[in-house]
């Protein structure tokens, strides 16, 4: 692929997201799951929404973060977790960090720098977000279950300790969720 040379091209390549699959429902049979492009505006929400709680966040940073975390899959596809077991270390996130210059190129470093605070998860922001990005993936996980979609189940189990990164709106949020899906 080629770096984008102008906000247009990256702008009309973007438009593909709609079309990416997140995967991991895909693997699960859910037909007609979510996009990443669904995923993106669906973590970006709940983040927004959340760091209103976080009063030692920079709730600008958090939009910008959780609108960037996965832009890079318009190209690289999203790869499942289960993938990382045959891939030498640190090859998707090299491979999505290379994507992502290339696609922001148009942006500049700025946006490239984004990516890898987000990839770091060195600032408490990227780390809400990581941990929003996880969050998400549960209530989605519920929708489908709630349409009668099986094999939601293994999402559970993993986040049975689920890391809440030590933010109270995120905990709160993860606790009504459990309570509403033993229900």
């Amino acid at each position: 692929m080629r770096r984008n040379h102008s906000l247009l091209d990256l702008l009309l390549e973007l438009q593909a997201l709609d079309r990416v699959p997140r995967s991991g429902y895909a693997l699960r049979g859910v037909a007609q799951g979510e996009s990443v492009s669904e995923h993106s505006f669906h973590l970006t929400f709940l983040a927004w929404a959340l760091a209103a709680e976080e009063p030692d966040l920079d709730r600008t940073r958090v939009m910008e973060l959780a609108l960037v975390h996965d832009l890079a899959e318009v190209r690289t596809g999203d790869l499942p977790r289960t993938a990382a077991h045959y891939l030498p270390e640190g090859a998707k996130a090299t491979a999505e960090r290379a994507a992502a210059g290339d696609l922001l190129a148009p942006l500049g470093d700025g946006a490239t720098a984004l990516v890898d605070e987000y990839q770091g998860r060195e600032t408490t922001e990227a780390r809400f977000v990581a941990t929003c990005d996880k969050l998400q993936l549960l209530i989605k996980a519920s929708v489908y279950e709630r349409w009668g979609a099986r094999g939601m189940e293994e999402f559970w189990h993993r986040f049975d300790e689920f890391p809440d990164g030590g933010f109270a709106s995120i905990s709160r949020l993860l606790a009504e969720l459990k309570t509403r899906r033993r229900s």
